[in-house]
């Protein structure tokens, strides 16, 4: 049990995490950024970063979900939380099997 509070405190933290990170990068490409200029291309080149991870993520794990769960893995979710998305999911319905058994 206190593995699994642990975990949903990681996946909040890691989805307020990338919440901060996407504003910071629109209003950095809105030029109504609160960060000095010398840092928002740190910003900018972390977001594209993280978008390319969660694209690449998106396809290595789609399989793998769908086998597991059963429904397709949401793109849009995927390219804005990671495994903040589909990782709590995923959990749950590896949990939900081993009580079947």
């Amino acid at each position: 049990m206190k593995g699994i509070k642990m975990l949903s405190t990681i996946i909040v933290m890691l989805k307020m995490s990338l919440t901060a990170l996407w504003i910071l990068a629109l209003l950095g490409l809105l030029s109504l950024s609160p960060l000095p200029a010398e840092y928002q291309f740190y910003l900018l080149a972390l977001a594209i970063i993280v978008l390319l991870v969660h694209f690449i993520e998106f396809f290595t794990m789609r399989a793998n979900f769908k086998n597991h769960t059963k429904s397709e893995m949401n793109f849009r979710q995927t390219m804005l939380w990671g495994l903040g998305y589909w990782l709590p999911i995923l959990k749950h319905y590896q949990e939900q099997a081993k009580l079947k058994t």
